[in-house]
């Protein structure tokens, strides 16, 4: 088999292509700036990520709590059976949420975005 131009042509593209992608997932994510909490996709709460608190939202299965802490959001606890949301620790990067999908329950950190999704759970 004959390697032709058209070929390197598109060997080449290929590699930038990847390259370019790889530059893209890869570079530093940034710090997030606010907390968005949602329940059943409509927010309830948006709170700055410097100010320490701790906030209890209800969901459809009970209530969960948020921790903001030293710029990180977590869920501390939540009425769920596997309390995977709670394993999954902090979040402090832009784009990055955890989630108690059997309560319905979202904590999403804002800022400029950067790479997508950093835990789903349920």
């Amino acid at each position: 088999m004959k390697v032709t131009r058209a070929d390197k042509i598109l060997i080449g593209f290929l590699l930038v292509f990847n390259l370019a992608l790889f530059v893209k997932l890869y570079s530093p994510a940034k710090k997030g700036s606010w907390v968005l909490v949602e329940v059943n996709q409509k927010e309830i709460e948006r709170l700055p990520l410097t100010q320490n608190q701790v906030v209890h939202v209800q969901g459809p299965l009970g209530e969960t709590e948020v921790e903001i802490r030293e710029g990180k959001a977590r869920i501390v606890r939540s009425p769920c059976s596997k309390k995977l949301c709670i394993k999954s620790g902090f979040i402090e990067y832009a784009d990055r949420l955890a989630a108690c999908l059997p309560n319905r329950v979202v904590v999403r950190i804002l800022g400029e975005s950067q790479r997508g999704v950093d835990t789903v759970l349920s």
